[in-house]
């Protein structure tokens, strides 16, 4: 790994010491804090973040292409008025989200936390509405002939898959995609520490930050149960390797519809918890 100090920023406050959870920093006879064992450190970058005076490069990452924190948060009421606002897009303009957009929203989202900062998710993105078009159809057709052989594995879900491709075909009616120009997939290693929760984490990041900037996101378990449950036979052609688990779909677009308020649920539900 890449650990360096700059010497004349450095202050020897010692914050970078007292916040590395391994242990894998150590101070020299001069006060510069140095990597005391490689295989100690879990590269969360804390000392990177946490120097006041910029002083830490780590693992490539330099202080001065990052950002200051100071003062730099959003106010509470808007990041109140964007969870309490967002809602899972049913509708979806048949248009690509730009390019440079979409690529910025995977690379905010990227910095995503992943339990024991393992950071070994898989994302595959659907980022061409033609190509979205072309796998859409494909979907439907496989998942009729699976329902004309019975083929289809049977579950309290299997209903819905063996009659959408009717209703699509008849129809129509895009009952998994909603009409989306894109999909989002999100797998994880699975040798991770927590498999199930980091892409769930990470979608979680996506949608406010989507959101935020005016795109629409749904949480899409019929596309997820599709693949996992009815066509599994897809995941390695969409790209997930036989290291990772597929964990779960979003959708993503430019919305149709633009919704006016939030609903206000009231306060929250909560046992509070005692003990002896």
């Amino acid at each position: 790994m890449q650990f360096s100090v700059d010497t004349d920023r450095c202050v020897s406050y010692g914050l970078c010491l007292s916040d590395c959870l391994p242990r894998a920093l150590g101070m020299d006879e001069e006060g510069h804090p140095y990597i005391k064992d490689e295989r100690l450190c879990m590269h969360c970058h804390h000392c990177l973040a946490l120097c006041p005076t910029g002083a830490i490069s780590v693992d490539g990452h330099s202080p001065d292409a990052s950002r200051r924190l100071l003062n730099a948060w959003p106010r509470p009421e808007q990041l109140e008025t964007l969870i309490k606002g967002r809602r899972s897009v049913r509708q979806y303009r048949p248009e690509n989200v730009d390019p440079a957009l979409l690529r910025q929203v995977l690379d905010v989202s990227a910095h995503a936390p992943t339990g024991v900062n393992a950071r070994k998710l898989w994302v595959g993105v659907m980022d061409d509405m033609d190509r979205m078009q072309a796998f859409r159809e494909d979907v439907y057709a496989r998942l009729a002939d699976k329902a004309l052989h019975n083929a289809l594995p049977q579950c309290r879900r299997t209903a819905f898959f063996a009659a959408a491709p009717r209703l699509w075909k008849e129809q129509g009616i895009d009952g998994i995609f909603r009409g989306a120009p894109h999909f989002v997939l999100v797998g994880n290693a699975k040798d991770a520490p927590c498999q199930e929760q980091d892409p769930l984490i990470y979608l979680s990041y996506l949608e406010l930050y989507a959101q935020s900037l005016g795109l629409g996101t749904t949480w899409c378990g019929l596309l997820y149960w599709c693949l996992q449950l009815m066509l599994p036979e897809l995941l390695p052609e969409l790209g997930l390797p036989e290291t990772h688990s597929f964990q779960y779909a979003m959708l993503l677009g430019e919305p149709a519809i633009r919704y006016a308020r939030t609903v206000e649920y009231g306060p929250a539900t909560v046992h509070r918890i005692q003990w002896k």
